[in-house]
């Protein structure tokens, strides 16, 4: 089918034949997602009316007509929705929903109805969403990318726990290690309500482990790592604040006696990039921050931690999106998976960091980047923190800033495009090693290092 195609009947024929024959709708939809659906393409509206996560029949919704929820935007957004490859923040509704609501942009989709209700059906809705680029391309899944590369075992990667005082209190912080002791070392930081695995493929990268000693930790209440030892931490509620999170990187580093590290975070752990150039210059060698923003809002949301929602899908589900899509689906799976373990309220607390607390839109000067480097790489398909937010970053801290753009990945470049995100990770630390004579370029694409963007 070809997007001229687009919403005419036997389009949506095709539509309900791919959704009715998804064995993910299979697995996730049939006992539950029974709620009618609105689709507003430019002037057109269509109801798709649901029944245990099969369409039943798709038309024009009359008068007496009842739905939930629905998606509208204008024919040319959907149209590339629905293309084999969208480009950025029109890949997937709620990425393109963000830069309505949040950013106040035009050209993209608005949620309506009952927004409870989409996230009680997170899953199975977003799925019969993308499902609409299934049946546009020839009603086939995509299987490229699918399966996950051989990898080795007996894997050199050490896991220990490390005692480390937080105010007075004690926690026991797990970490993963690999590359010589006399290493440089490189402190890896995950994202927000995440765990150190998604630094897997780096701390199996023996051209960087060659140089470095890589050290992947969760922090408290993520991962391995348990809550604090003080009483009645479960009584609490969890707020991570920039002041937290800094002297909790800072206190790891100590605790593991490491002499003039390099740090490397994403998305809350980009961020705090400038928390830790702006307080703690003197404690690193260098700074690589990657999907960073002066300022991140809108993520800190009731839904994420609420009693009529499964977080765990809401939570794991809305990492989709912040992808690229033409990444190998394996890696993407897999970068949602890890979700999937968090702890409920995690998530909803390390954003209230990254959503509330952190701001340096008025602020970024009192940064000097000359006593610290910074490198600030953002992913293109990123709708938190595009490549544009690097680049603003960066101007604003001056001096011993820079931005580069990261092409075909997104907000999780680490685990969702690990051979492409390694590769463009090698100069920025040649270019830290002092090794590397040419200037790291603005922007950092799949073709300049010898990999496929679909792979």
């Amino acid at each position: 089918m070809t997007t001229d195609t687009l919403a005419s009947e036997e389009w949506w024929n095709e539509y309900r034949t791919v959704v009715n024959a998804d064995p993910e709708m299979k697995l996730h939809g049939r006992d539950a997602f029974d709620d009618d659906f609105l689709i507003g393409i430019g002037e057109e509206h269509f109801l798709v009316e649901m029944q245990s996560g099969e369409v039943q029949d798709v038309r024009t919704p009359g008068l007496d007509d009842a739905w939930s929820f629905g998606v509208v935007g204008p024919r040319e957004a959907w149209e590339e929705f629905v293309s084999e490859v969208p480009q950025p923040h029109h890949n997937e509704v709620f990425a393109s929903f963000y830069r309505t609501a949040v950013k106040g942009e035009e050209g993209y989709f608005d949620l309506v109805g009952n927004h409870k209700a989409i996230f009680q059906n997170f899953r199975p809705f977003q799925r019969a969403l993308d499902l609409m680029r299934t049946a546009h391309n020839g009603g086939q899944p995509r299987t490229e990318g699918s399966t996950r590369p051989t990898e080795v075992s007996n894997e050199p990667i050490d896991g220990q726990y490390v005692t480390v005082d937080l105010e007075g209190v004690d926690h026991r912080i797990y970490y993963e290690a690999a590359g010589p002791e006399d290493g440089i070392p490189l402190l890896c930081q995950h994202t927000a309500g995440c765990n150190n695995q998604q630094w897997r493929h780096v701390l199996n990268d023996d051209e960087i482990t060659e140089h470095f000693r890589v050290i992947a930790y969760d922090l408290p209440r993520h991962g391995k790592s348990v809550p604090p030892s003080g009483e009645s931490w479960w009584t609490e509620q969890y707020d991570l604040t920039g002041e937290r999170f800094a002297e909790t990187i800072v206190s790891i580093a100590d605790a593991l006696d490491l002499e003039d590290p390099v740090f490397i975070g994403s998305s809350m752990g980009g961020t705090i990039t400038l928390e830790l150039a702006d307080w703690y210059p003197e404690r690193f060698r260098a700074l690589i921050g990657l999907e960073v923003g002066l300022f991140t809002p809108g993520f800190y949301i009731q839904w994420l931690d609420h009693p009529h929602v499964n977080a765990n899908d809401v939570n794991s589900h809305a990492t989709w999106g912040l992808m690229a899509p033409h990444g190998p689906e394996w890696a993407r799976r897999e970068t949602l998976y890890l979700y999937e373990q968090g702890a409920n309220g995690v998530l909803k607390g390390d954003l209230h960091y990254y959503s509330a607390d952190h701001d340096y839109s008025d602020s970024a000067d009192d940064i000097d980047a000359e006593q610290v480097r910074m490198y600030l790489l953002n992913g293109e398909y990123d709708y938190l923190t595009n490549p544009d937010d690097a680049r603003e970053a960066a101007d604003a801290i001056g001096e011993g800033a820079t931005a580069h753009e990261m092409k075909a990945t997104g907000h999780f470049p680490m685990s969702e495009r690990p051979e492409l995100f390694r590769a463009y990770l090698k100069p920025v630390l040649e270019d830290i090693r002092g090794v590397r004579d040419d200037p790291l370029p603005d922007v950092l694409a799949p073709e300049d290092f010898g990999v496929e963007a679909n792979k």
